[in-house]
């Protein structure tokens, strides 16, 4: 069984590939919409990202790093999860931001910073004990579709199935957030779209 358990992996992929959006649309039967309309929809969900940044430093030993660039909206960071044998850090600080600007995400210029963010520990590791940092993730898959995605590797098929929206239990626990966000239309989109794997999930070969 364990020979069996180590063929699969978890992983967190963070694209700003427009034409992965565009592919997720069409799973999802939620049309792609406009850059001013996809930015308008991420402010109106800074408020929420705000919050769960603060309930990180509240309540999960996240501390604030000063602001040194306008674009960024937050900055935290954290010992990593990880211990030595002599109880220490056993490996570097754990970073989280996001942006002010929903755009930020597709700057070539940024890239490498978002898929540090999104590629590090904090994603592969922590999310799974800690429910704010789950409940961004979920949030980002459905503001940005195809941008934020998680993958299963099964090395022992090769292949990769790929989930991009947050399950439909999340949706329906957070349902007057996201109707504030998105509009009852859109909710009801997103609720139809997470409730069928046929919609929320695809299967790619591992090279894809």
């Amino acid at each position: 069984m364990q020979a069996e358990l180590s063929k699969t992996r978890t992983e967190v992929v963070f694209s700003s590939n427009v034409a992965n959006m565009d592919q997720w649309a069409q799973i999802t039967h939620i049309p792609l919409t406009t850059a001013d309309a996809l930015g308008a929809t991420y402010a109106r969900a800074l408020r929420w990202l705000t919050n769960l940044k603060s309930q990180l430093v509240r309540d999960h030993n996240w501390t604030e790093v000063p602001l040194q660039d306008g674009r960024i909206l937050f900055s935290i960071e954290m010992a990593s999860i990880w211990r030595s044998s002599v109880n220490l850090p056993a490996g570097p600080k754990l970073r989280l931001q996001l942006p002010v600007h929903a755009s930020s995400f597709f700057s070539p210029e940024r890239r490498i910073q978002w898929e540090m963010v999104f590629h590090s520990d904090t994603f592969e590791s922590v999310r799974r004990i800690c429910s704010p940092i789950q409940d961004i993730l979920n949030l980002l898959q459905c503001l940005l579709t195809g941008v934020v995605t998680v993958a299963l590797i099964d090395a022992s098929d090769g292949s990769r199935t790929v989930r991009g929206l947050p399950p439909a239990s999340w949706i329906n626990a957070n349902e007057s957030y996201l109707v504030d966000i998105f509009g009852q239309s859109h909710f009801r989109a997103l609720r139809k779209a997470a409730s069928d794997p046929r919609t929320s999930f695809k299967v790619d070969p591992i090279d894809s």
